[in-house]
């Protein structure tokens, strides 16, 4: 199945650029519009797979609708416009738009354009999850150190002891580190 792409705020030139420089790609323009809300609700939901906006204004409610989808369910976005303010480009950036095109909307670099968009939204996701598995896992072991801490003084014994303690805790209930860890400190604020 080809990825679907939304386009926004097409006039009719842009529109038959986009579908001759889609013709015989792996991608499908699916749908035009001008409303925004149909941009949130078609990324929302995943009736979208990219989405493409030709604009030269309106950026603070671009941006804004753009920042939703990335915190709810993150798309490729690419902006095609003419604006080139430096001020514009780093809102674009930091909201998370995966390509920012000064110079308009050009049928035969369409594809390469969001080949490369679809590649940088896909890298930056993978770092964006390896960032969040590294906070967790931090977190994780800080709480399992506060446990350990809490078993080593109540039952006053060695780090190494209170680890194995609850390594083989843990193991004997069929639950992970983590949870016995949450648990050993729950039950302490409840004792204290």
């Amino acid at each position: 199945m080809k990825p679907k792409v939304l386009l926004f705020n097409s006039t009719a030139d842009e529109l038959l650029d986009v579908q001759d420089g889609l013709s015989d790609s792996i991608y499908e323009l699916t749908n035009v519009t001008s409303d925004l809300s149909e941009i949130s609700r078609a990324a929302l939901t995943g009736a979208v797979d990219i989405v493409m906006a030709v604009t030269e204004k309106r950026f603070d409610q671009l941006f804004s609708c753009i920042q939703q989808i990335n915190i709810q369910n993150p798309v490729p976005v690419i902006v095609f416009t003419y604006e080139d303010s430096r001020d514009v480009i780093q809102s674009a950036i930091r909201v998370g738009v995966s390509a920012y095109i000064v110079d308009g909307l050009h049928a035969k670099r369409v594809v390469s354009i969001i080949d490369t968009a679809c590649f940088r939204f896909n890298e930056q996701q993978l770092v964006k999850n390896e960032l969040e598995k590294a906070k967790n896992s931090l977190s994780e072991r800080k709480l399992i150190d506060k446990a350990k801490g809490i078993v080593m003084q109540r039952s006053n014994i060695s780090e190494n002891d209170a680890y194995k303690a609850m390594r083989k805790m843990a193991m004997d209930k069929n639950i992970k580190m983590v949870e016995l860890a949450k648990s050993v400190i729950s039950a302490s604020e409840i004792l204290a």
